[in-house]
């Protein structure tokens, strides 16, 4: 079995302000996604008449969290929702929560920036029953997101609870996917149009993430661009067109904590 456990984070190897090259993580694809262009290791159907099969978790022990039962547990166990292979692709765009809510984005600070393409295609004719994949939850709530294990329920008569998840729960993966980040005061680019790799978060979805440094406070527009190919229908907050995300933060002076929370 070939898990989805290894994924770039960041910007590419040698380019400033994003993860440094050659880091994965070792997360594994619990939300049915639709690849558009291939996703590093990522095995997925040949198209939507033909998903790959879900693959049951593996591994040993279970292992017991604060919260009561036993769980499969990312980076313990792997597993793989179901996925495959399409041309083209319909999405909304929703951004991390960080971006859009009452955190204060200061410069100097990490600002993580990340997006979700969820599919906006109705394939309930040709897969009445949705695809399979996993619930994947917070295991250790006293503990802060990036230190709490995650994983999802064991039990039931297989030793494992698949959930159902509609055509319009499915993530997107496109192959192609850009970012730039730009100081609207000065004109000048903070991070110039490039590609940019995404990866699965603790939770199992694929996401396009970016750790942003700025220097300069003032006001910023970040966009997302994709390939023909994957079009966008709208997004949670911003704007878009056909193959972009734009989002505007304002960056203001100082230090501490401005990363807040990501999307999850």
């Amino acid at each position: 079995m070939v898990s989805g456990d290894a994924f770039a984070k960041g910007k590419p190897p040698g380019t400033p302000g994003g993860k440094p090259g050659g880091e994965t993580a070792a997360q594994n694809l619990s939300v049915p996604t639709i690849l558009v262009g291939s996703l590093g290791t990522l095995v997925c159907g040949a198209s939507v008449a033909a998903p790959r099969d879900l693959v049951p978790p593996m591994g040993t022990p279970l292992t017991g969290y604060e919260v009561p039962g036993y769980y499969w547990v990312q980076k313990v166990h792997t597993w793989q929702a179901q996925c495959f292979n399409a041309t083209e692709a319909s999405v909304f765009g929703n951004w991390g929560d960080n971006l859009s809510g009452d955190a204060r984005l200061k410069s100097g600070s990490p600002i993580r920036v990340e997006l979700v393409l969820t599919n906006m295609t109705d394939y309930s004719a040709t897969l009445p029953n949705g695809l399979q994949g996993y619930t994947v939850i917070k295991l250790e709530p006293s503990k802060l997101d990036r230190l709490s294990a995650y994983g999802h329920e064991a039990g039931g008569p297989l030793g494992y609870i698949p959930i159902t998840f509609g055509s319009g729960q499915w993530l997107v993966h496109d192959a192609g996917m850009q970012l730039s980040v730009q100081n609207l005061d000065t004109g000048v680019f903070a991070v110039p149009l490039q590609p940019i790799a995404p990866e699965i978060n603790a939770t199992g979805k694929v996401v396009y993430g970016y750790n942003l440094r700025v220097e300069t406070a003032g006001n910023y527009r970040i966009r997302f661009n994709t390939t023909p190919a994957v079009t966008f229908t709208g997004t949670d907050v911003g704007t878009s067109d056909a193959n972009n995300a734009y989002l505007d933060i304002v960056v203001v002076p100082g230090g501490g904590q401005g990363g807040g929370k990501p999307n999850r």
